[in-house]
């Protein structure tokens, strides 16, 4: 089972720099959303997003979509761990979105994930910059 999942997740990155990438996205999404384990997606699709920081992986895109659909059923702690570990300008927005989402502990909580992204070492200024401006409209 893993190992078909895996097999998505290479074709996914394989297509990742041509022109039809966003249709491929949308193909593979399908696939794994059938699945039963596509929860074990979320955290290869952000380790792709780590791993390609560059790549318009759409606003939002079929992937934001589809992790998404594990809002408050462990998606949200899958990009905390993520962030922690590379954050990316993608990211850094589907956190803002969260956010967006949350109330009282809760928001405080990926707010102060957001600061974490403003201290990251040696973090690109855009991203630091996109973090900066989340935070000024939760202040």
């Amino acid at each position: 089972m893993q190992n078909e999942l895996n097999q998505l997740m290479m074709k996914l990155e394989k297509s990742i720099m041509n022109e039809d990438f966003i249709d491929v996205t949308y193909d593979i999404v399908e696939e794994i959303e059938e699945r039963e384990d596509a929860f074990e997606a979320i955290q290869p699709i952000f380790k792709l997003m780590e791993k390609y920081p560059n790549i318009n992986f759409g606003r939002p895109g079929p992937l934001v979509h589809f992790v998404e659909k594990f809002y408050k059923n462990g998606y949200e702690e899958k990009l905390v761990e993520s962030l922690k570990r590379q954050p990316t300008q993608h990211t850094v927005w589907m956190l803002n979105r969260v956010i967006n989402g949350s109330q009282g502990d809760r928001k405080e909580y990926f707010i102060n994930v957001l600061d974490s992204i403003i201290a990251f070492p040696n973090l690109d200024d855009e991203i630091v910059s996109l973090a900066s401006h989340f935070k000024s409209l939760h202040e």
